[in-house]
């Protein structure tokens, strides 16, 4: 084997692969290392023909071991406390991280007091500090009382998965403090030069608030120490759009421009070759832990003292070799960092920068190398995490190329400035001030060159998340169209079937041919998506002509009125993974915060063609949620038509599919819920098949209703009003639904779906489908029977 190193990191990222995915004991998989290992030795001592595969089950069996053992941490008796309130104690083990909305702890703990009884325990507590003004830092002891829980995986499909990324960590459950009176510091511990990393970080970091407006010092404390929550939400989302995040969060990039900056200085005060080596790692590992040993971080440092490790030594570099040890331990340390986001986006990237950029470069000769290198090592960097990012993010940037080319120097001048600010603030705030105005004024030019990249027409869109089998395929076609590019003589063999050109054409008209089925298949059904929002409504219509109908968008009780919750952290992410960029028509069935409060992030993120609300809440005297006023007038600010819809119209959304307004007829008045009542009540019909989309309709307008024929033609029926038990029966009778699906959330404290309506769709042989058990469920027809599918 020409990289051992290489073929072993690959049997062991396939053991931690069999790991998570068969359920192993840890003591069998220690059994099969240990055995495994010892055939290894033997044949290393017997010179074995066949050592090289024994070698590779032994470092299979390794990563078994290692990630069920890891495995076996998350399963802490902390558990148990779920959905009790108590009382911990425990040290801060890593970097906090404080939001706008509350401060984050990672908290080792090792005693609880439950109903007075004090235990000694063990296990990781993720800890949310709620109005919480005094700030704790690593390795201080606490004492916490909260809530414990331990948080459900996710109910819609490909949503964000925060239970498995707690147990990565070795998180066992969540503790939600509410009163700063509840935590009480016990004193300090934790490792000696960890603590003073990560004290110094905190320090410096606080010469940045004290000589730097906020928006400023947020953004330069994200540069250099990868400090994210104080930067504002608005800047967040243009640097997501321009692929520039990675920029805020400290990842190689940093860490190449911090060596860089190290090497220069030492030759500038002429230190002997002998010793830069030996000075230079020891800063980065002190950096390194300064900025929290994120993968990206450790990943980079790793390499850049290997590569330093083999320049000192006079060794041979060879970055597959350098990359795979920093890969394994990464791994090494927590198998599990096999699945986080970053190590796979971090090593992606280095692969593309090593890999394609010679190739690109080589490409394109004729081109300055300075400036080629500022196209093809983004470009590069890029096509290596297309994949992923799609997988990940569904996002789309090509203006990222544009985006790097503008700020990437910029970036290095402004790390540099603020490095010297620091030092001039350690020694003098008032001179750390003064060198601080030419680095605000930089970072003022850096955020408008992020957002003029960002508003540019077309700058990012984003693509339905990609399977599993197109991403192999994705890396198979370039690696071998980079090595098409490298090795010109190969063509041949890579594709006999044009030695002479002679069958160019036909083989190019059937690749197309072939991408195109891939991307469009010939027969789109009817797809309804109930997404999962907890206590709440939204329906996803996309009809075989893909029209794309959103009926509600959920919303939490503030929502309307601060912009956050359910719209941008559940519905925006579920369209984006379906690929939708823009909607044809958004439902608002009632002026309710739980089913319109989410549109407010939807119509600020994608075009919206239309919106049909309901004609309550338009006149003095209707009882609206505070803030429906004030999402209507933004709609009209945008300039996106909106109409007041009524039992009667109908919206054709296609050749097939129908949508009819089949109430309110006339204004309901007197009723225990007058909004309710008035919901907008739609029939969705294609070819044969039904359905019902009821808003949160009661007794009242369910009786005006059963006057309708057409409700006897219905399969699927949206219950509801979320299963309140302000129903009619004859209702449900006269329906007599086939399956019944019921939008709620889980534990809400209005006690819904109510046992008397589970009852009645039961008597009713209706299948029952609900979001609080089940997630999101997606019903698809092709007009002639339903398939249903479901988050959970």
């Amino acid at each position: 084997m020409q990289r051992p190193l290489v073929i072993l990191l690959l049997a062991f990222m396939l053991g931690i692969i069999g790991s998570t995915t068969i359920q192993i004991q840890p003591t069998t998989s220690l059994g099969a290392v240990v055995v495994a290992c010892i055939i290894a030795g033997i044949g290393i001592i017997r010179t074995w023909r066949f050592n090289t595969w024994v070698l590779f089950v032994a470092s299979f069996c390794l990563g078994l071991a290692l990630t069920s053992l890891e495995l076996s941490k998350v399963a802490s008796p902390l558990t148990d406390l779920e959905g009790k309130v108590v009382q911990v104690s425990g040290i801060v083990s890593n970097q906090p991280d404080h939001r706008p909305g509350g401060s984050f702890y990672q908290l080792k703990v090792h005693q609880i007091i439950e109903s007075g009884q004090r235990k000694e325990t063990s296990g990781v507590l993720r800890v949310k500090m709620l109005e919480n003004k005094k700030k704790y830092r690593y390795g201080d002891l606490l004492s916490c009382t909260g809530y414990v829980s331990v948080p459900e995986p996710p109910g819609n499909p490909g949503a964000f998965d925060y239970r498995a990324w707690l147990n990565r960590q070795g998180i066992a459950a969540t503790l939600t403090v509410q009163q700063e009176g509840d935590v009480k510091v016990l004193g300090r511990a934790g490792l000696g030069l960890v603590r003073i990393a990560l004290d110094l970080r905190n320090y410096l970091e606080k010469i940045y608030d004290q000589t730097l407006a906020k928006e400023r010092a947020a953004i330069l404390k994200g540069l250099i120490f990868g400090t994210r929550g104080d930067i504002p939400e608005d800047v967040v989302l243009a640097f997501n759009t321009t692929g520039l995040v990675h920029i805020l969060s400290v990842s190689g990039y940093h860490v190449a421009l911090v060596a860089g900056m190290l090497l220069v200085l030492l030759r500038l005060l002429q230190i002997p070759t002998r010793f830069i080596a030996p000075i230079t790692i020891p800063l980065l590992l002190f950096y390194a832990v300064m900025t929290g040993l994120g993968p990206a971080v450790l990943r980079s440092t790793l390499m850049a003292i290997l590569l330093l490790l083999a320049q000192h030594l006079g060794r041979q570099q060879d970055w597959p070799t350098t990359l795979a040890v920093a890969a394994g331990v990464i791994l090494l340390i927590n198998p599990l960092n096999l699945y986080d986001i970053g190590f796979q986006l971090s090593f992606a990237a280095t692969w593309g920068l090593f890999y394609i950029t010679p190739v690109l470069n080589n490409r394109w000769q004729q081109i300055p190398k300075a400036f080629l290198l500022l196209i093809t090592v983004p470009l590069a960097a890029q096509l290596a995490t297309l994949p992923l990012v799609l997988f990940y993010f569904n996002l789309v940037s090509p203006v990222s190329i544009l985006a790097n080319l503008l700020t990437v120097h910029l970036v290095g001048i402004i790390m540099l400035l603020g490095g010297l600010a620091l030092l001039g603030g350690v020694l003098y705030l008032p001179l750390g001030s003064f060198l601080n105005i030419s680095t605000g004024l930089l970072i003022d030019l850096f955020i408008r060159l992020v957002k003029f990249c960002h508003a540019l027409p077309g700058a990012s869109f984003y693509l339905a998340t990609p399977p599993l089998w197109s991403m192999i395929l994705y890396y198979v076609l370039l690696v071998s169209l980079c090595h098409l590019i490298k090795f010109p003589e190969d063509r041949e063999r890579f594709i006999p079937l044009l030695p002479n050109g002679k069958y160019k054409f036909f083989a190019w008209i059937a690749a197309i041919v072939i991408i195109l089925c891939l991307i469009h298949p010939a027969a789109k059904p009817l797809k309804l998506h109930f997404i999962d929002v907890g206590q709440g409504d939204s329906t996803l219509i996309i009809t075989p002509g893909q029209r794309v109908v959103l009926v509600d968008a959920g919303g939490w009780q503030d929502e309307l009125l601060t912009g956050r919750g359910v719209g941008r952290n559940i519905i925006l992410p579920y369209l984006h993974r379906l690929g939708i960029n823009q909607l044809d028509v958004l439902v608002l069935t009632h002026p309710h915060a739980d089913h319109v409060a989410g549109a407010r992030a939807v119509i600020q993120a994608m075009p919206v063609a239309m919106v049909l609300i309901s004609p309550y809440g338009l006149q003095p005297g209707d009882q609206v949620d505070q803030g429906y006023q004030e999402l209507l007038q933004e709609i009209r600010k945008k300039q996106i038509p909106i109409y007041a819809t009524k039992g009667g119209e109908q919206l054709r959304l296609d050749s097939q599919v129908t949508m009819k307004c089949l109430a309110p007829v006339q204004k309901i008045k007197g009723t225990r819920s007058d909004a309710n009542n008035n919901s907008l009540v739609f029939l969705i019909q294609y070819l044969e098949r039904t359905v019902l989309l009821t808003g949160d309709i009661e007794v009242e307008a369910e009786r005006i209703l059963t006057e309708n024929d057409e409700l006897a033609k219905l399969e699927i029926l949206k219950v509801p009003h979320h299963g309140s038990g302000y129903f009619d029966q004859g209702f449900f009778n006269q329906i007599n639904p086939m399956a019944a699906v019921i939008s709620v959330g889980a534990g809400n404290r209005f006690n819904h779906p109510a046992p008397k309506t589970i009852e009645a769709l039961q008597e009713l042989n209706s299948i029952i489908f609900r979001t609080d058990q089940h997630g999101a469920i997606i019903l698809t027809t092709d007009g002639s029977k339903w398939l249903v599918q479901t988050g959970k």
